[in-house]
């Protein structure tokens, strides 16, 4: 992997320069660089390309999962941040901010458009290649081209988006898409090439198991951005299964139980981590988060007193209100000269370790509450809850699920009597989501998307509790009960 990402570097070449949504930015010259239909000459440099957009993301990943923590309720700016991600912390969007410029995720587009053109000749070039081998490449650039528009769709509401799958820029042949209409198309694009976990033996090159998307994962979570919870909950739980339904390595089970759950963060972990972009001290690839977030480097934002205080709420099975001691304090956020400090992305203390701090995309019990989520919603709320608490045993393969909460030892949440059971889990499910997850970018949107559902006040209030001014809380709470106001301006 390590070599890869070394590799990966030199093909920047092949990747167009970054700048603005422009015409110049689609139209960048290609006598400079190393084309596709030059360098698709084996399955080695096939592959290799397909890990090509990481290096593009290595740069975007950081800025987006910053700012969509900044955007909800988990984490805010500090007294040292710079304008940029103050604006970002008070929905003051602006084209010109550079962490909200969406020209890379475009640039991932494009690579894999590009690549697309090209990698099916290689069956003239190299006499080894197979039809799977073929099938896997394209699932992974198909997989990160979706997850590229996914992303653009969710934040700016609308996208740019290339007709006839082009590698460059023509006026004709792009279309602004709103976000509800790019779903549809996205779905159909990823439903022929959903197999990307399929592993050969005997190939030493493809394809190691975190993969650069998890295609299963990502549409599963479009049906359940439509709120189309049967088929949400249909692909969710095939992620979960793996390939034909043979057994799986994405169940959460003790593996990562009690202390051994910071290691998912540590460890290049098979069982837990489905997609990631990884950083590399040893590559000198520091993740720029661990210096954003670090007391003793930039200490740009820190977490919010909400998502300490439900940190420190929660019962312990042995100890009893003693709150959650091994996602919580210590682990995912810590207290250094009474200020608090998150955490997650700083847990290897060790000076030799070459890995950094990679940025999660898709990981198993990500995938396992969305799948709650859509169980619940589709009238399987009792799985649901058993999925988040002390886990779901009954499904074939699932009998050594542990649960989100039994493998942090925490005590399984029950619902009362004379209640909306469907609301009230699905407001368990989310907040163990909120602890869970915290910090790794996702929080804003499940806020978007739960208001969809039930009221823009549910995103707006939750954002403005976190503001001790009344009157920037009341501002940004007017704000964003105006949908349009949730997503970011770009240029056309």
């Amino acid at each position: 992997m390590k070599n890869k990402i070394k590799w990966i570097a030199i093909q920047l070449l092949v990747v167009f320069a970054m700048g603005a949504c422009s015409d110049d930015f689609f139209n960048e010259s290609p006598s400079d660089r190393v084309t596709p239909d030059k360098s698709y000459n084996s399955l080695v440099e096939a592959e290799l390309f397909t890990q090509a957009p990481l290096a593009i993301l290595q740069d975007v990943v950081p800025q987006l999962v910053f700012a969509c923590d900044l955007l909800a309720d988990q984490t805010i700016t500090t007294e040292k941040a710079n304008a940029s991600w103050q604006s970002i912390n008070n929905h003051d969007f602006s084209t010109n901010n550079p962490y909200l410029d969406p020209s890379a995720l475009y640039q991932v587009v494009i690579n894999a458009n590009e690549s697309l053109l090209y990698v099916d000749s290689i069956v003239n070039k190299d006499k080894d290649i197979t039809e799977t081998d073929l099938y896997v490449i394209k699932c992974n650039l198909i997989g990160m081209r979706s997850w590229a528009y996914f992303m653009l769709a969710r934040l700016y509401g609308e996208v740019a988006y290339l007709k006839d799958n082009l590698p460059n820029y023509s006026q004709d042949k792009v279309a602004y898409v709103s976000r509800e209409s790019i779903l549809d198309t996205l779905i159909n694009n990823l439903l022929p090439y959903l197999d990307n976990d399929r592993l050969e033996a005997d190939n030493q090159y493809l394809y190691f198991r975190t993969l650069p998307m998890y295609n299963k994962a990502l549409i599963g979570e479009i049906y359940l951005e439509k709120q189309d919870y049967v088929n949400a909950a249909t692909y969710l739980r095939m992620a979960i299964e793996g390939w034909e339904n043979t057994t799986s390595i994405y169940k959460v089970t003790n593996t990562y139980a009690k202390k051994s759950w910071s290691e998912i963060f540590i460890d290049y972990s098979a069982v837990e981590v489905m997609s990631c972009v990884p950083f590399y001290y040893g590559q000198k690839q520091p993740n720029p988060i661990e210096l954003w977030y670090g007391f003793e480097y930039e200490y740009q934002a820190k977490p919010t007193d909400n998502i300490i205080n439900l940190f420190n709420s929660q019962i312990d099975q042995v100890k009893k209100n003693s709150g959650d001691v091994y996602r919580g304090l210590d682990v995912s956020f810590r207290i250094v000269d009474e200020m608090p400090i998150v955490n997650k992305y700083s847990l290897d203390e060790s000076s030799t370790w070459e890995l950094g701090s990679y940025i999660i995309l898709y990981r198993a019990a990500d995938i396992h509450l969305l799948l709650a989520e859509a169980l619940n919603r589709s009238g399987s709320s009792l799985v649901a809850l058993n999925i988040m608490n002390r886990g779901h045993k009954t499904f074939p393969n699932w009998s050594e699920n542990a649960g989100i909460r039994g493998r942090a030892y925490l005590q399984p949440r029950e619902v009362p009597e004379g209640v909306d059971s469907v609301t009230f889990i699905e407001d368990l499910i989310i907040e163990e989501r909120s602890m869970e997850l915290a910090f790794e970018g996702k929080r804003w949107f499940d806020l978007m998307r739960l208001a969809r559902r039930r009221g823009n006040e549910y995103l707006a209030d939750r954002v403005a509790a976190k503001f001790t001014d009344p009157s920037a809380a009341q501002r940004v709470r007017e704000k964003l009960m105006n949908e349009q106001n949730w997503y970011i301006p770009f240029v056309k």
